[in-house]
């Protein structure tokens, strides 16, 4: 059961971004001084103000609800827009990777790595006035390695902790699970082994709180406002299924001083022109997820702004299938490809990509991009010519037709289409295309049946670890069958390494041996998302996965 939830977390959450749609998580509404959209003055737009018809108010646009917004249970990206406004983790990080203290005031970690103690701010409280415990956490925990009843896409990521593996799979007593609350303000995590991204791990719902005895699995405590408590910066109000959802100030906030914005209306609209005409009618105030013609469109306007997202879309190879088990054919298919030319059909937002880990994954040495501490390989069409003549197929001479699998949409059919020309233009290569249904191609994916596949990974949590760690032999998502020790080995000394300076230096080797030495996996392309933002809203701030918070926001 675990490893069906695991392959579902990445075809659903998988869906807007492999599908190259538009993933929605923005946040907006009426305010402030008419803009070059004509937007109106503050008060004047979509929603009503707060609950008492007064306030400063900002409505959103937003898709479908996709999920549930309970962290133990089906929560998905719907739940982690939620979530930046209402409900907070222990820690986070900002923008250049540096620690946020959330509902925890302070942490250790033991010598061996393998103890991590939590201390929680003694004035967290719920918006019922109720204290965060660590109780609450536990509750979470506990509900999402309930394998029967949780339904949750996340729980094998609370197998680093002692005990929640045998509890998820039956084999032991949720009893036993090593997250403790030593007292309600002081949570321990007991690790199967030393982690050293296991604060990045925070950021998944399954270790965020739900108050015990109220959020409980086999029900939608979510939606009533009665029973949804809140430990973040805004509290539910409303929630009406596929229409809307409101919160307001949480006045327990231990920051609710801070809090400017006293109402967000999350508004659902599914269509993408909808969005865009809501938007310039002024009836909400930020939209995100639109077609690249609107960067073009906006270039020089303070209302555009862009989620830079944390996304490789790659060529995956079967290694196990004749040619594909030569490195030198995966080699000359990669320097083949020119990814300028293949990006500019797909769209403005589309931005090539030279590695497996994501351009815009912040280090983990803080500062900067992971991406950019080493060099990566280049495109060259002679050299992979040469590279296919060397296996034994001048100018594609004797070469089989390959097939190439992706997901049924419109972009991912562009991308076959320009993979399958260029080929045949540089390598004389024939390369038939398949179109799959989204269930079908995840079939063909799990069970490896196919020669070459589009492949597409976003990020959990933000550690290069998150993508390399797929390719280790062993790895349930190691679906084209790499198996090479070198690789594993660099792994393993990533995971045992105790700077994240040394991990890097293994990090990066691993990717070297993955990407520029074998191309066991061939990146074409990341991608970023396209947003108009009313300027009058000011203060907003970005987390490590450049996702818009708007928790400080003002309005002019």
């Amino acid at each position: 059961m675990k490893r069906l939830k695991h392959f579902t977390r990445k075809v659903v959450v998988l869906t807007l971004s492999a599908a190259m749609l538009a993933a929605v998580a923005g946040c907006g509404g009426s305010s402030g001084a008419q803009s070059a959209s004509g937007k109106t003055e503050a008060g004047a737009g979509a929603s009503e103000g707060a609950s008492d018809g007064t306030g400063k108010v900002i409505t959103i646009a937003d898709g479908a609800l996709d999920g549930s917004l309970d962290p133990a249970g089906f929560a998905l990206q719907s739940w982690n827009a939620f979530a930046r406004l209402c409900s907070l983790p222990l820690i986070s990080y900002d923008k250049s990777g540096e620690v946020i203290y959330e509902a925890a005031e302070s942490f250790e970690v033991s010598d061996d790595q393998m103890t991590y103690t939590f201390h929680l701010r003694k004035d967290g409280k719920w918006s019922d006035g109720s204290a965060v415990t660590a109780g609450d956490f536990l509750n979470t925990i506990t509900r999402a390695l309930d394998s029967e009843t949780s339904g949750s896409v996340y729980a094998d990521q609370l197998f680093v902790i002692e005990g929640a593996q045998a509890a998820y799979e039956g084999t032991g007593s949720a009893d036993d699970i090593q997250a403790i609350a030593e007292d309600d303000n002081t949570l321990v995590f007991h690790l199967t082994k030393p982690c050293a991204y296991f604060t990045k791990l925070l950021a998944l719902p399954v270790y965020y709180p739900s108050k015990t005895g109220v959020a409980v699995n086999g029900t939608d405590w979510y939606k009533d406002p009665a029973t949804c408590p809140c430990n973040g910066p805004y509290m539910l109000t409303e929630f009406v299924q596929d229409q809307y959802y409101a919160v307001e100030k949480n006045p327990y906030y231990f920051a609710a001083d801070q809090v400017k914005i006293d109402r967000i209306v999350d508004q659902t609209i599914t269509d993408t022109q909808s969005m865009i005409a809501a938007y310039t009618a002024g009836e909400v105030d930020v939209a995100s997820g639109l077609p690249d013609y609107i960067e073009t469109q906006y270039k020089d306007s303070d209302e555009l702004f862009i989620w830079r997202m944390i996304t490789t879309t790659a060529i995956l190879p079967n290694v196990k299938a004749e040619p594909l088990d030569d490195a030198l054919v995966r080699e000359a298919i990669a320097l083949a490809l020119d990814r300028n030319a293949i990006c500019a059909s797909l769209g403005t937002n589309w931005e090539p990509a030279y590695a497996w880990v994501p351009k815009y994954m912040t280090s983990n040495k803080g500062g900067g991009y992971f991406y950019d501490e080493v060099s990566h390989f280049s495109e060259d069409a002679q050299k992979a010519k040469e590279l296919l003549a060397q296996a034994g197929y001048p100018d594609g001479n004797g070469f089989p037709t390959l097939t190439y699998t992706y997901p049924s949409n419109d972009k991912d059919a562009i991308l076959a289409q320009a993979i399958q020309a260029q080929l045949k233009a540089v390598l004389n290569i024939e390369i038939r295309l398949e179109a799959q249904e989204t269930e079908v191609y995840n079939t063909t994916k799990r069970e490896g049946t196919f020669q070459l596949l589009r492949y597409n990974w976003t990020a959990d949590f933000t550690d290069p670890i998150n993508y390399l760690a797929l390719y280790v032999s062993d790895s349930a998502l190691n679906f084209n069958g790499v198996s090479d020790a070198d690789y594993d080995a660099a792994i393993a000394s990533a995971n045992g390494a105790v700077t994240q300076e040394e991990r890097n230096t293994y990090l990066h080797e691993a990717e070297r041996i993955l990407v520029d030495e074998n191309f066991f996996s061939i990146p074409i392309s990341t991608m970023h998302y396209i947003g108009l933002r009313n300027p009058a809203i000011t203060g907003v701030t970005y987390n490590d996965r450049d996702e818009s918070n708007y928790r400080f926001s003002d309005l002019k």
